[in-house]
């Protein structure tokens, strides 16, 4: 598999894994954080806003593989 072909399934992969993770983040905010205080969704957000970037940063390491 060619670099060109693996960024090409990456972006789409990359793209895939960020509309799971808000899925999976808001089904999370609904189940677990319903009338929650404030401070507690600021935390649960800022976490798992930033915790996305560990899924891509396998894809990107993937597709930036020599050929």
């Amino acid at each position: 598999m060619t670099q060109s072909q693996r960024k090409a399934i990456g972006i789409a992969l990359t793209l895939l894994t960020l509309v799971v993770w808000a899925i999976i983040g808001m089904w999370g905010y609904e189940l677990l954080l319903v009338g929650a205080p404030a401070w507690v969704h600021l935390i649960y957000f800022v976490a798992f806003g930033l915790g996305w970037v560990f899924p891509a940063m396998a894809v990107i390491r993937w597709m930036s593989k020599p050929e």
